[in-house]
């Protein structure tokens, strides 16, 4: 049985908090991740044939890096377009001003 779960506010609100909190750690697992599959595909397809990948790897921050900069330019237009399809969520957003002296 396919049963959707529908989530409580307060279950959405506790997601998008951890999210926050754990933004930095699932973005460098991301990158790492994406970095990661992409140099297994092309070893596995042999698609390294026409440059040497093994000197990209010495530098791992630089090409993980472009890689998941690359890979989310081929991926936003699908993103933009799963996220439309997505329900709309109303909230009651209230500005914050911020006084410095």
């Amino acid at each position: 049985m396919n049963k959707e779960l529908a989530m409580t506010k307060k279950q959405q609100d506790k997601i998008k908090m951890l999210l926050k909190k754990y933004n930095d750690i699932l973005l460098v697992s991301m990158r790492l991740a994406v970095a990661e599959d992409f140099t297994g595909l092309v070893i596995l397809n042999k698609d390294d044939t026409d440059f040497e990948l093994s000197k990209l790897l010495q530098n791992k921050d630089e090409f993980s890096n472009y890689v998941l900069k690359e890979f989310l330019k081929n991926n936003s237009n699908s993103v933009t377009s799963e996220l439309g399809k997505m329900d709309e969520l109303k909230f009651n957003i209230q500005k914050q001003t911020k006084i410095k002296f």
